[in-house]
Parts: C-alpha cells; sequence; structure tokens
C-alpha cells in the first residue's frame, strides 16, 4: 500500500472518530434539555396545585349574607274613590274649624263656628289655644303637690314613652309620633317639677289668661255653627269627584271607563267642606293582564305605597280585577279603611302595590354554583348509609376551608337572590344552608367543597 494510500485511510478514521463525538455530544445537550423541560413541567405542575389548594383565596371575593326584604310590586297610579257627602255652605261669613282633615266626626256635630270677620275667627281661634295652653299647665303644677305620683312612677312612664317613640319610627307610624311627643315631654315636665328643677307654672298661666281677656274684650261670639250631616271623617275642602263614581258598582268600571273620569265643574267656595261615610275607601288602578294573572295565584291581602301622600305602608284588600274586552289592561279595585289627614284629601296618586314580599338572606346571583352534598341515613337494620345529591348552594369561608352549603332560593333580581333563612321542613338534602353573616364566595375560580385556602 503506498504512503499516500495510507495518510488518507487515517485521515477519514479521524473523521469518522469527530462525528462520532459530535453526534455523542448532541445527544447529551438534548437528554439534559428534554430533563429541564420536564423538571420545569413538574415545578409548574407543583405551583398550580399549591396555588390552587393552599394560595387559592388571594382570587376569591367574599360577600356578608346579610337579612334583606324583596317585593312583587306593581306601579301604577290609582283614583281614590269614597262614599262622600258635601256640606253646602248656607250663611254669610267667615268659618273657623273646630276639627282637622280626617278627624272622626258624629252626625249632627259642630263642626264649625262662623263669624262676622276675620279678626272675630282668629281672635276666637286663638283664646281656644289659650285655654288648652292653661289646662295643659294647671295639670302639670298639680303634679308638684300630688301624692300619689311618684319619681319612680314618672320615670317609668318616660321610659315607656321613649321606647314607644323608638318602635314608632321604626315602624313608619309617623301620623303618631306626634301624639307621642307630648305625653313624652308631659311626663319629663311632670319629672322637673316633682324634683324641683322646673318651679310651677303660676306666672305664665297668668299671663296667658291676661292674653285671653284681651282677645275676649276686642272681639265678638260667633253667629252660628256648621253641622255635620253624618257621621264619617271630616274634610274641609271638596274637589269635583265626589259624585263621579258610585261605590256599588266599582267592579263594572274599565279601563276605558277609567282614563275618561274627570270632575265635575263645581263652585269650591260653594261648600263648607265634606263627610267620608263609612270605614272603607277604595283604590282603582290600571295594571296589565300578565300583572293581573300574577295576582290571580297570589294573597288578595296586599299593602300599598303613596310616597308623595303617606310615609309607610297602608294595608289593603283586591276586591276586583276588571278586564277589558279591547285591550290587555284591567282595573284592578282595592279596598283600605285605613286613615288620616293625608289619606283623607288625596285622589289621584302614585302608588306602589306589594303583592308579596320575600324575607331572607341576601346573595349575589353570581355566588351561587350546583355541587354535591351528602348525608348519613341508617338502614332498618342499623347499617349506615352515605347518599350523595348534586343541589344549587353557595361556598361558604370558614376559616382556611371552604364548605358548600344548599340554598332555597325564595325570589330573584337582578343580580341577587334571597334565600331562606330556615327553608321548609324537607327543602333541604341534607338539612344544611346558610346563616346569617356567613362569608359567602361571589368569585373564584376552582372552587370545590373542602378547598383549603389562605
Amino acid at each position: 500500500m503506498s504512503k499516500h494510500s495510507i495518510d488518507h485511510e487515517q485521515t477519514r478514521k479521524r473523521n469518522r472518530t469527530k462525528d462520532k463525538s459530535k453526534s455523542e455530544k448532541r445527544q447529551n445537550a438534548i437528554r439534559i434539555i428534554v430533563g429541564c423541560l420536564i423538571g420545569l413541567g413538574l415545578v409548574y405542575a407543583v405551583f398550580l396545585f399549591v396555588t390552587t389548594n393552599f394560595l387559592g383565596s388571594n382570587n376569591i371575593s367574599t360577600e356578608m349574607a346579610v337579612k334583606y326584604t324583596a317585593a312583587d310590586t306593581i306601579k301604577t297610579t290609582g283614583l281614590i274613590v269614597r262614599d262622600e257627602e258635601c256640606i253646602k255652605k248656607e250663611y254669610n261669613g267667615v268659618l273657623s274649624y273646630r276639627y282637622f282633615d280626617g278627624d272622626k266626626v258624629q252626625v249632627n256635630g259642630e263642626i264649625a263656628d262662623v263669624y262676622n270677620n276675620e279678626n272675630d275667627a282668629i281672635a276666637q281661634a286663638r283664646i281656644k289655644e289659650i285655654d288648652e295652653r292653661i289646662a295643659y299647665l294647671e295639670d302639670l303644677s298639680s303634679s308638684s303637690t300630688a301624692v300619689n305620683v311618684g319619681l319612680d312612677s314618672v320615670n317609668n312612664q318616660i321610659n315607656t314613652k321613649l321606647f314607644s317613640l323608638i318602635d314608632t319610627v321604626n315602624k313608619q307610624k309617623f301620623s303618631s309620633i306626634g301624639e307621642i311627643e307630648d305625653e313624652l315631654m308631659t311626663s319629663i315636665y311632670r319629672k322637673q317639677v316633682i324634683t324641683g328643677e322646673q318651679g310651677d307654672f303660676a306666672v305664665k298661666i297668668e299671663e296667658l289668661k291676661s292674653e285671653k281677656q284681651m282677645y275676649l274684650d276686642s272681639c265678638s261670639d260667633s253667629i252660628g255653627t256648621v253641622k255635620v250631616p253624618a257621621s264619617g271623617y271630616f274634610v274641609s275642602e271638596v274637589d269635583g269627584y265626589e259624585n263621579v263614581l258610585d261605590i256599588k258598582k266599582l267592579d263594572e268600571i274599565t279601563p276605558k271607563q277609567l282614563k275618561e273620569i274627570k270632575p265635575e265643574d263645581i263652585d269650591k267656595d260653594a261648600y263648607v267642606g265634606k263627610i267620608i261615610k263609612g270605614i272603607n275607601w277604595y283604590l282603582l288602578c290600571e295594571i296589565s293582564s300578565d300583572e293581573a294573572t300574577s295576582i290571580v295565584h297570589d294573597s288578595f291581602d296586599v299593602k300599598i305605597k303613596l310616597p308623595y301622600a303617606v310615609l309607610g305602608d297602608v294595608p289593603a284588600k283586591i276586591i276586583s280585577v276588571n278586564p277589558s274586552a279591547d285591550d290587555d289592561k284591567c282595573v284592578m279595585v282595592l279596598q283600605c279603611n285605613y286613615m288620616n289627614s293625608s289619606l283623607s284629601k288625596i285622589r289621584k296618586e302614585a302608588v306602589d302595590v306589594v303583592i308579596n314580599t320575600y324575607e331572607g338572606l341576601k346573595v349575589a346571583k353570581s355566588a351561587l354554583h350546583d355541587d354535591f352534598v351528602e348525608r348519613t341515613i341508617e338502614n332498618d337494620d342499623g347499617s349506615k348509609e352515605t347518599q350523595k345529591e348534586k343541589v344549587q348552594g353557595v361556598y361558604v369561608k370558614y376559616g382556611s376551608e371552604l364548605v358548600f352549603k344548599q340554598v332555597v332560593v325564595l325570589y330573584s333580581g337582578n343580580d341577587y337572590v334571597v334565600c331562606a333563612e330556615q327553608p321548609d321542613e324537607g327543602s333541604l338534602f341534607n338539612g344544611k344552608t346558610i346563616s346569617l353573616y356567613d362569608e359567602v364566595v361571589v368569585q373564584g375560580s376552582d372552587l370545590f367543597d373542602g378547598k383549603i385556602i389562605d
């Protein structure tokens, strides 16, 4: 073999060795890269497991379950109809009323005095106020010498009236607040008299008597009185609607007729006022056929709100729903027997008719989920069996753990639901539901019962 051939063969062997070394290095590099990728994948999997099961609360938002009352309400406009009798003015002179609007009066009762002029009427009205004030102060003064009225008794009266005032405000019985305030202040004044913090009212009483005598010397007595023709509630104004409708035929009123009702053109100055006879008055409202259908399936006892006329709810009863042959409208007729000064004068008012109310715990709709709950039952042979069922519920945060609880939805709003705080027996699969002030999860991912959170 020539020298040239030998050199060529050696060169080829060296090249093969170099190629083999490069291949081995490449394979080692690939192994390292694959190992690194696998390691990173394992680290990421561990990270997801830890964050999901132990650090997941960073992505969880909760809201407290609180008491809430929702209602099915029909918003409409109502026409008030009453059994009313107008009282014509049959005298010449100026009136001074003895009663306020909404006060009850008896048949032939004197509701007003007639005077020659306005000055006499004003003076006589002031004399009546002075007489009432003198009687009030004399009653307070008698407390300082009354042996049967002790300090403890007066303190009890103050506490009772104070609690009564708070309760009246909470229940929105605003028409009674003035009377209770007067009684409370009377008890406070009486205590001041008994303890000596307030002297007697002799000086003030003498001042009032002098003022009364001044008015008596400068004015004339009444020249007549006005009597009412029937018993009922007195109102000092008329509006022309008094004789437009017959309350015995309200179940015949159609939506078209209701829209066309207008007051009579009368001379209001020709009347002293009117008497609302009977204890019931009526509210005529236009509603849709869909609303009428919902009423048919619900209770006939409702509450009405007249936000521009009276504060608080007024109890009422649906006595008729009159359909229309022409369109999808109906006339709802409600009966009510509650009366005060404001209600005695209103005629057309915006009204909210509260058909049903739902009291429970308010929860965001985003908190609702479907999950399984379990219960354990004991068989006839004494063995125990675990049952599982998927129900609607919420996740509640207890310490560092999430617990799934079934809920019973009573009412559904736009973005919230009202859940029963004490559901009917048998409505819960395992007898457990949310409680007041539970921390309910309203936002979060990968939620499940028993999840551990930070």
